[in-house]
Order: C-alpha cells, then structure tokens, then sequence
C-alpha cells in the first residue's frame, strides 16, 4: 500500500512539472521594448514614416526617404532683379522699315515746322509705337509738355513706325496734343544720327542741339532728366 501511494505521488508530481513546463513555454519572453500595439495608440499613431522610424529606431527605406524628401523639399525663391547699368536696356534698337520701291511719302510729315520753332527752345521726341521704353515713357512726357509748354518751348514728336496709319491711331487714342511728325523714310532720324529709341534731342532758340539723352533711365523720369536742363535753357532769354 505504501508502495502504491508512493508511485501515485510520482506520477502527480510529473504531471504538475510538465503543467508549469508548458505554461512557461507559451507565455512571451519579455525583450524590454513595448510592441506597437502598446506602444501606438490608433490616436497618437505618427502621420508619416519618418515618424515611426524615429520612435521605433527603424531604417526608413530608399524609396521612402526619397519620397519624404521631395515632399519636404521648398521652392526655391525667385531673387529679385535689380537693374543697374550694365543690365538694364538703355535704348531699343531701329528696326529697318520695310518700305517698299517707289513708294511715295508726304515730306509735309517729315520736315520740322521752322516757323514754328523760330525762337524756341524745342525738345524733338524720337520714338515708336513698337517701342516699349518710349509708351512707357509717354506719361512723363505728357507732364514734361504740361508743365514748360509754353510760347517759349515745344515738344516735337517723331514717330519712326513703318506704317503711318498705325502712327495716326497711336497719337489719337493716346491723345497726344502736341507737335507730331512720321518719319516715314529715316530722314530726321539720320538727320539727327539717332541710334536707339526713345530719344530726346533739346535744342536752343538758335536750333543747335544743348543736349542728348538717350534710352529710359530707370532711377530718374525724363521729367528729372530733362527738367533741370529745359529750365536753364527757357531762363536765358534771346
């Protein structure tokens, strides 16, 4: 009897060891980091994959990074241009006109009025509709006109447009009121020797030429330009 008892307490015994074996085999070995389920809730999981990676200390891959990268990458900024003398356009250059043979001209609109400019200061205007710098140049030109048109000074527009029916409806829809002539063939132009345009020629009471100003100057109006000049000139009398 005391045998059996014995053997039965054997047999218990093994089967409680094999019990706690196998409890202890299912049960997660412990590493020391938090899985991601405990780690993360769903509210405070990361927006990107940079983010995981950053808290879990996991590589991000190629294709990955490159796409983060580009989607962190800012646009450049444009610089601003500044204008200077070396980069700004100080006149346009004269298109050849493209007049053809036998073509006649009216030389009423290219000559200058010498009646008219006896004894006057008078500024010769050289431009074209084509022209950006001389439209854009138009408005001080009209203030220029304003201020010291006078019986003492005039301003003579010459238009060096290839077509005279552009030039008329240029003047008229921009109302410009004063002197005009359409150079239709260069002569004032080579007269002159002009260049570049927009180009203003002031000339004294005598018609000899004072002074030259050439292109649009980007610091300074033709009103600054030519204002200072066209005042000395108009204060010394004949």
């Amino acid at each position: 009897m005391s045998a059996t008892r014995t053997s039965l307490r054997f047999v218990l015994l093994a089967c409680f060891s094999c019990v706690v074996a196998m409890a202890q085999s299912s049960t997660p070995q412990s590493t020391g980091t938090p899985s991601s389920a405990n780690a993360l809730s769903s509210s405070d999981a990361p927006k990107n994959t940079q983010a995981v990676a950053e808290q879990t200390d996991e590589p991000v891959s190629l294709a990955e990074a490159a796409r983060l990268a580009r989607a962190n990458k800012a646009n450049p900024s444009k610089p601003a241009k500044s204008y200077d003398d070396d980069n700004f356009p100080r006149s346009t250059p004269i298109v050849k006109k493209n007049v053809a043979e036998g073509a006649t001209t009216n030389p009423s609109l290219q000559e200058l009025p010498a009646e008219e400019m006896h004894g006057k200061v008078v500024l010769l205007d050289f431009w074209a509709s084509w022209c950006g710098p001389c439209r854009d140049a138009l408005p001080k030109l009209k203030q220029l006109q304003s201020i010291y048109g006078s019986e003492d000074f005039m301003v003579i527009s010459v238009s060096e447009d290839d077509e005279e029916a552009t030039w008329r409806a240029f003047v008229a829809n921009h109302q410009m009121n004063w002197t005009q002539r359409f150079d239709g063939d260069n002569a004032l132009l080579k007269r002159f020797q002009v260049s570049g345009l927009p180009t203003y020629v002031l000339l004294d009471r005598d018609g000899k030429e004072l002074q030259r100003y050439i292109g649009e100057d980007p610091g300074q109006s033709i009103v600054e330009r030519i204002g200072p000049d066209l005042k000395r000139t108009l204060q010394t009398k004949p």
